[in-house]
């Protein structure tokens, strides 16, 4: 059963600097470099004395000789120019190469290896796992509904699954919303802001709705792709709408057809395991509609665990992250129960009644907001149902991106293997300033600018010129286009720098710009380098 959700740091840079030339000078970024490159000096032999009794033969002679030393000082003078010149103009400098740029979403902890991706038939269904690096543990997902996670268990216990796989609407996957689309019959014209025209309160009559599994007559979505990229396993989907008759005008309620309304969206899932017990799950949202939607709560993802159906555990003790149950009480739609809380850690695990078995949600952007589901078997079904309040819209043609972990385990393992887990994601960002390499002009602050983002507060931004620390700034620039693509993350919308670097010092080589986050827990990652030539 497919429930909706309810309507509802800053960083400092350090600019480092020195210089790539084999003649060049330091400055220690506590007061202004001072150019202290070598100054070529005219070579010369010097300027004869001249006797007041020479005789004209003899002064002929002079005449000579400064005639013949002008000649050879001038010869001199150009050799020796001419070095000097080619020491200046490079002949002696470091040779210097930047990295090139990486997907700054690519910028992820090493995985402790890769098991193997494996298909199986499990009834009427095709699934495929991904299994630790041990084979301990795997994960499932359905590629008859839309690659949602269907298991997350011990590898050698079906029975140990903790994914509630009841229909396309549950297990672990994404559904998005758009509250001017929101329901019958105001979506077809995007008017239902403000709009008293309704249909009634229940998931039937939802408005644009892009369900990862598929739509409400249990249609499954089609799988795009699906295969192991990297260490991971990838799944490419095409989600439907949850409601074929979401942009109806009325309130029609047609019979289910053959086949779903496919949207015109893609959602990828990555799947990767990061420690034995916590798999990362990487989703990213792209649009080929013509029309965008604003900001709401999102399905990023919605989290189904088991109800002991099948055979499977029952787990029905939602915990934060302090080990306190929150309550789920307020009525909902459809007979469902809803709750809002926050945790003290950006995670929240569903347990067994003695808490020694079950699955925690982590929110790698640092979210603690939380909204947990769930139906009591006699107005609506039994289930149990968690999501981060993660809001954000989407544009037309436009990319979202955002990441969690799975872990599994005793509350007390969930908890240590999440806390790792979290230590060790580093920052992530790029350098849009200087896009490329560029020509510096001696004497003209060089502007490094770009962004940087992490699970939390604390990071800080080191710019480095061939490795020497030159001057320092804070993160006070608002980067609306980057919190658009990665929603939710811990300083946004404050995710950018810009500084300017003196080049008062620098001599006329080649340096290297390079920019390094560093975050509270030590991880650090080159976001980025360039070359700056005179």
């Amino acid at each position: 059963m497919h429930a909706p959700r309810a309507l509802t740091a800053l960083l400092s840079v350090s600019v480092l600097f020195s210089t790539a030339c084999a003649d060049g000078g330091e400055a220690d970024g506590s007061s202004p470099p001072t150019d202290s490159a070598p100054v070529a000096i005219d070579a010369s032999d010097g300027s004869a004395a001249v006797d007041s009794t020479t005789t004209p033969d003899a002064e002929a002679g002079v005449a000579a000789d400064a005639a013949s030393d002008a000649t050879t000082d001038a010869a001199s003078d150009a050799t020796t120019d001419a070095a000097s010149d080619a020491a200046v103009d490079g002949a002696t400098c470091a040779p210097v190469t930047a990295a090139p740029d990486v997907d700054a979403w690519s910028m992820r902890p090493k995985s402790p290896g890769f098991g193997a991706i494996t298909e199986a038939t499990v009834g009427t269904h095709q699934d495929v796992f991904l299994d630790s690096p041990t084979k301990y543990i795997r994960i499932g997902a359905r590629l008859d509904w839309g690659g949602t996670v269907v298991f997350f268990g011990l590898t050698a216990n079906p029975a140990s699954n903790v994914i509630d796989a009841n229909d396309t609407g549950r297990e672990l996957q994404l559904a998005l919303y758009a509250p001017t689309r929101i329901k019958q019959p105001c979506a077809a014209t995007a008017s239902c802001v403000g709009s008293t025209a309704t249909c009634g309160d229940s998931i039937t009559f939802l408005g644009w709705n892009p369900v990862q599994g598929g739509d409400e007559c249990n249609h499954g979505a089609p799988v795009l792709s699906h295969g192991k990229v990297g260490d991971a396993l990838e799944l490419v989907v095409q989600p439907l709408q949850w409601n074929p008759d979401w942009d109806a005008p009325d309130c029609r309620k047609s019979a289910c057809t053959a086949t779903g309304r496919k949207v015109d969206v893609t959602y990828r899932m990555r799947l990767r395991f990061v420690r034995e017990h916590v798999v990362e799950v990487d989703t990213e949202v792209k649009s080929s509609e013509t029309f965008g939607h604003p900001s709401t709560e999102q399905e990023w993802p919605t989290l189904y665990v088991g109800n002991g159906a099948g055979g499977a555990p029952d787990l029905p003790l939602l915990l934060d992250a302090a080990g306190v149950a929150p309550a789920i009480a307020t009525p909902a739609n459809d007979g469902f129960y809803v709750g809002n809380f926050t945790s003290p850690a950006p995670w929240v695990t569903w347990q067994n009644a003695t808490k020694d078995y079950g699955v925690g949600l982590e929110m790698d952007q640092g979210v603690t907001a939380f909204q947990g589901w769930r139906g009591d078997g006699s107005k609506a079904p039994y289930f149990h149902n968690v999501r981060a309040r993660v809001a954000f819209g989407i544009g037309a043609g436009a990319t979202v991106r955002g990441m969690s972990h799975l872990a599994l385990g005793s509350f007390a393992t969930v908890k240590t293997e999440l806390e790792a887990a979290e230590k060790a994601r580093g920052p992530f960002g790029h350098v849009d300033q200087p896009a490329a390499a560029i020509t510096f002009v001696k004497g003209t602050p060089l502007r490094v600018a770009g962004w940087a983002l992490d699970n939390r507060a604390g990071t800080t931004i080191d710019v480095l010129v061939d490795g020497v620390k030159a001057a320092g700034a804070t993160i006070t620039v608002a980067r609306a286009d980057v919190c658009a693509v990665y929603p939710g993350y811990v300083g946004c919308p404050k995710a950018g720098f810009d500084v300017s670097i003196p080049t008062d010092g620098w001599s006329a080589c080649p340096h290297l710009v390079r920019v390094v986050a560093r975050d509270a827990d030590g991880n650090e990652q080159v976001l980025g380098e360039r070359v700056a030539s005179p």
